[in-house]
């Protein structure tokens, strides 16, 4: 009897009886070839049903493209969809540099002749700081403090202090450990890609991906260097300037507990626990 071919090309049989009996009977045009080109056997192959993939399987795979694609996304700082578009480097911008560095040169001298507008000059400063600060933790925007920071000051004039109030605690009669100098380098980092290299930097504030834990480390380590700053500026003042006995300690955990709630009170709003 004659057997007709299966769908799978590994099964076909053909045997000579039946294919001189074939051939007897309805002649030669209808002759089963003994052999298949190689495209037949390319469009057989594309034609043959294929074993649907596992569910799982594509899953997984769409995962695998979903985290590449949130990496990707994690590492875009441009000024697209950015709160405030990195800044425009203007040639008058450059006047900021050298004004840091009078301003330091002159608080080291001001300092070493115990001037007391100097040392409350930078005792407020340190607190306006960690008020400024110590909301990043708990916030996922731009809130009050940086967003005037954004909107009114330059970002070399804001980061630039930042990096010369290392300067100053360190190597003048405050006599602050160098290990604070640390603190010059990633507020100098701010301003070359804010100001140089086109990155956002407001991003870290609005973007959860862009909040990682080495943001949350560097904005730690800020908070602690100023706290510590403090305390030097106000044990030289109360010390070496004033000559009392108050408390440095007592002083400088109340300048702390104040700057924690008036920073809570102004920010209360965009805080949230949810965020840290």
């Amino acid at each position: 009897p004659w057997r007709r071919p299966c769908s799978s090309l590994s099964h076909i049989i053909i045997e000579p009886q039946d294919l001189s009996r074939r051939n007897r009977t309805h002649g030669t045009a209808n002759k089963l070839p003994m052999c298949l080109s190689s495209n037949q056997i390319a469009d057989n192959a594309a034609e043959a049903p294929q074993a649907p993939m596992c569910h799982k399987g594509v899953a997984a795979a769409n995962d695998v493209r979903a985290s590449r694609v949130s990496k990707d996304q994690n590492v875009d700082w441009s000024d697209d969809g950015a709160p405030f578009r990195s800044q425009t480097l203007h040639l008058h911008d450059f006047l900021w540099f050298p004004f840091l560095a009078l301003v330091t040169m002159q608080s080291i001298r001001g300092l070493e002749n115990k001037n007391i507008r100097t040392s409350i000059f930078w005792i407020v400063y340190e607190s306006y700081i960690i008020f400024d600060h110590i909301p990043f933790f708990f916030t996922n925007t731009v809130y009050k403090s940086p967003k005037f920071n954004f909107t009114y000051l330059s970002s070399i004039f804001f980061w630039g202090f930042e990096a010369i109030a290392s300067i100053v605690s360190t190597q003048s009669v405050v006599n602050a450990p160098n290990i604070l100098l640390y603190n010059v380098v990633p507020h100098c980092f701010f301003v070359a890609c804010n100001n140089f290299s086109g990155v956002a930097a407001s991003k870290s504030f609005s973007s959860e991906k862009k909040k990682t834990w080495w943001v949350y480390v560097q904005v730690a380590i800020d908070n602690i260097i100023h706290s510590a700053s403090l305390w030097y500026h106000l044990e030289y003042l109360l010390r070496q300037v004033l000559g009392t006995d108050t408390s440095t300690w007592a002083t400088w955990a109340g300048l702390i507990v104040a700057m924690l709630i008036l920073t809570y009170w102004v920010h209360k709003d965009e805080m949230s626990i949810q965020h840290f």
